[in-house]
C-alpha cells in the first residue's frame, strides 16, 4: 500500500492512527501541503482535488479519510475501530455527523489564525465568526453525548473517535475554544493518554508544525 499523507494534517491524522492502530505496513509518501505540493501534475493524478490523504493498493486508489478508514479496517477484518451490528451504524452516524458539522469549524479557524499567516495576509474575521457560529449550534450536543460516556460508541475506542477527534488536533495553534465543552476535552485527553496511537500521530503533528511556524 502507498499512502500518501502530511503529518501535520489532522485529516491524515485520522488515517495514520487507523495504520498505527491496526499495525498496517504502508509506504508513506510525505506531500508536502505548506510548500503545494498536493497541487502537482503527479500527485493531482491521484486526486483532482488535490487534497491528502490517499491510498493506493493495487487498483485501488481512495481518497476522503473516512473512506481510506473503513477501507483499512474491512481489509484487515477488524471489528474494534469498525464494529459489526448495530454499533456498525452508529458509528458511521457519528461519521457522517462530523463531516457535516463537527468538523467545519476547525479548518476556518486554521486557514485564517493560521494559513493566513504563512500567507502573509489578514484573517478573515468574517469567516472565523460563521465558525463559532457553527461550533456553539454543534460542540454542545456531542458535549452532551459524551457526558457519562468514555468513548463516542460502545466501550472502545472506534472509528467515530478518531474522526470527531481529529479537528481538536490544531486547537493549540488555532484557538478553536473547545475547552468551553468539558466533556469533549476529558474525552479528547482520554484519547491521548489511553490510545497510543491517537497520541502517537498527535506527537507527530505538533513535531511537523511546531517545526513549520519556527521556520516561516
Amino acid at each position: 500500500m502507498k499512502y500518501y499523507a502530511d503529518p501535520g494534517s489532522g485529516s491524515c491524522r485520522r488515517v495514520t492512527a487507523v495504520i498505527e492502530h491496526l499495525g498496517i505496513k504502508v509506504d508513506e509518501v510525505f506531500i508536502d501541503l505548506l510548500a503545494g505540493a498536493e497541487q502537482s501534475p503527479e500527485f493531482m493524478a491521484t486526486n483532482p482535488n488535490g487534497m491528502v490523504p490517499v491510498l493506493v493498493d493495487g487498483d485501488v486508489v481512495l481518497w476522503e479519510a473516512a473512506a481510506i478508514m473503513i477501507y483499512l479496517c474491512e481489509q484487515t477484518g477488524d471489528t474494534e475501530l469498525w464494529p459489526k451490528g448495530s454499533d456498525r451504524y452508529d458509528v458511521l452516524r457519528w461519521m457522517f455527523w462530523a463531516a457535516e458539522h463537527f468538523r467545519q469549524p476547525a479548518p476556518m479557524y486554521f486557514e485564517e489564525r493560521l494559513a493566513a499567516k504563512f500567507m502573509n495576509r489578514p484573517a478573515n474575521e468574517s469567516r472565523i465568526a460563521e465558525a463559532e457560529r457553527l461550533l456553539s449550534r454543534f460542540a454542545p450536543i456531542l458535549d452532551t453525548h459524551l457526558k457519562s460516556r468514555t468513548y463516542v460508541v460502545g466501550n472502545h475506542a472506534t472509528l467515530a473517535d478518531f474522526d470527531l477527534a481529529a479537528p481538536l488536533s490544531q486547537m493549540s495553534r488555532t484557538g478553536v475554544p473547545y475547552h468551553n465543552y468539558p466533556n469533549i476535552m476529558r474525552w479528547y485527553n482520554h484519547l491521548n493518554g489511553e490510545i497510543p496511537a491517537w497520541r502517537v500521530t498527535g506527537e507527530r503533528l505538533d513535531a511537523r508544525m511546531d517545526k513549520a511556524i519556527a521556520t516561516s
